[in-house]
């Protein structure tokens, strides 16, 4: 949990200074109805396993926080800080009926999102590669807790839906997370997590 404070922590100080920075550019900000150099999103959602992961997993609940670059004549450059928390389905064959389980999944990425049209409502695409710090707790009443984690690195995808409403924009989005495998880079066998995430963007 402490590494999931910190990560919001660190995002909640880039936006303290990211809202009056794209306030103060010329050019830039809200007013003169371009978008702002800097934006800031915050949502939430859920995610589905997929492939072998849903044998193991329930339907997981997930918050996600990012920041935007908007440069100019090029893509935007997005950067997120995700937390996914997984109960398990099943327990392992032979385990006592007590005993139950969860996985943690905190992620770090950096997207590029390119919007496929402009105007108030704006569908767009994005892509990008990241870490994912998979953390797993197994709990039996009465025996002391157990817990394994690893880091690995991966590649998602996805498209999504912003809906302008004065100054702040609406967001649905789906994404497909897959991690490195032995396979290669993009291995369809090995994905992990589909992610819906609704939001608000300022």
């Amino acid at each position: 949990m402490r590494r999931i404070h910190s990560s919001f922590v660190a995002l909640a100080l880039c936006t303290t200074v990211a809202l009056p920075l794209s306030a103060q550019l010329p050019g830039m900000g809200l007013i003169s109805g371009r978008k702002p150099l800097v934006q800031v999103g915050f949502g939430g959602g859920m995610s589905v396993p997929t492939s072998n992961a849903k044998e193991a997993f329930e339907n997981g609940v997930h918050g996600r926080g990012f920041m935007l670059l908007n440069l100019p004549g090029l893509p935007s450059f997005r950067f997120d800080l995700s937390a996914t928390k997984f109960d398990w389905k099943v327990a392992l064959p032979g385990a006592p009926a007590t005993m139950t389980g969860e996985s943690l999944v905190l992620g770090g990425l950096g997207n590029i999102s390119i919007n496929l049209l402009k105007g108030p409502i704006r569908p767009y695409v994005m892509a990008g590669v990241g870490a994912f710090h998979i953390r797993n707790e197994l709990q039996t009443s009465g025996e002391p807790d157990e817990s394994s984690s690893q880091t690995r690195f991966g590649v998602d995808g996805g498209a999504g839906l912003a809906i302008k409403i004065k100054r702040l924009e609406m967001f649905v989005e789906g994404r497909v997370q897959n991690v490195y495998t032995e396979r290669g880079v993009i291995d369809t066998k090995s994905i992990q997590t589909v992610p819906v995430t609704f939001g608000i963007i300022f």
